[in-house]
């Protein structure tokens, strides 16, 4: 028994927990492909404009919406991410991946 909560213990301190994990949505314009992602201007709850840059999009979405050409630069979609915090013992980093991308028709807006 011992041995096994050995094992248990060993495997936390080479594996640490990855963080958390959470599923956001937001309504956005896109503003172009960014050297360390994809930018795009959304609205915080306040009413101020924010710019947030995703550092992943999934590939599917990359197929429906080639994000690379210009042709989609200034359309307003409805983004849902997830944020992700990885923790090391030396320092953490944050990344944004989009999960689903909705392209809204003009005058349409995000529904809370």
């Amino acid at each position: 028994m011992r041995t096994l909560f050995f094992i248990f213990l060993t495997t936390l301190a080479i594996f640490p927990p990855q963080g958390t994990s959470q599923i956001k949505k937001v309504e956005g314009i896109f503003l172009g492909r960014v050297e360390d992602g994809y930018s795009f201007c959304g609205k915080t709850t306040m009413g101020m404009e924010e710019i947030v840059v995703f550092d992943e999009i999934l590939s599917v979405i990359l197929e429906k919406y080639p994000l690379h050409e210009d042709k989609h630069i200034g359309g307003n979609f409805i983004i849902s991410f997830m944020e992700n915090e990885r923790v090391w013992e030396d320092g953490s980093e944050k990344t944004l991946t989009v999960i689903r991308l909705q392209k809204l028709m003009p005058g349409q807006h995000l529904q809370e």
